[in-house]
């Protein structure tokens, strides 16, 4: 036999393992492409949850900051509206809504808690700092429509979560003494 006949019945021999070859590695892709997508659906659902967290905190301290330059926080009626107005135009900015704000200050002396809206949330259980004047704000959010629940429609359901971010400001206005 020639050196061309063996490389030509060698290439022959072969042909039929490649088919059966290729033929298993699209039997493992359709195995493995159900895992596949349930790892990337959750990637970019915790994508999604995180980036709203981080909305819901900067919507927080962006509120906390507006209620620590406000002048007339001394009252205890309700939560003022400029510091609403942040929060609801920062909250707005990305497409979320905001369904309570919980003002907590010491500017009188004694701890005051007010609370603007409606549904889930509380305040933080630690109390406000006793030395100096400081205000901490609550922003609650609801689960939204703009987080979807990919994992769900796979029957993975973890359930909507209310989001809740607190900050603390330090409230320093001229003419306010510190204790």
């Amino acid at each position: 036999m020639t050196a061309r006949h063996q490389r030509l019945r060698s290439k022959c021999a072969r042909t039929p393992r490649r088919r059966r070859a290729g033929g298993s590695v699209t039997v493992e892709l359709l195995l493995n492409l159900p895992i596949w997508l349930v790892l990337v659906l959750a990637v970019v659902q915790f994508g999604q949850r995180s980036a709203a967290v981080q909305q819901v905190a900067l919507a927080s301290r962006v509120g906390a900051e507006e209620a620590a330059q406000t002048a007339s926080l001394t009252s205890d009626d309700a939560v003022p509206g400029n510091v609403l107005a942040a929060i609801e135009r920062e909250l707005a900015s990305c497409g979320l809504g905001c369904s309570k704000v919980i003002l907590e200050h010491n500017v009188g002396g004694e701890p005051v808690l007010l609370i603007a809206g409606g549904g889930p949330g509380a305040p933080p259980p630690t109390p406000l700092p006793v030395l100096g004047h400081y205000v901490r704000v609550t922003v609650c959010v609801p689960p939204t429509g703009s987080i979807v629940n990919l994992l769900g429609k796979l029957g993975l359901d973890f359930g909507p979560r209310a989001m809740a971010q607190s900050t603390t400001f330090r409230y320093e206005l001229p003419g306010l003494e510190t204790r």
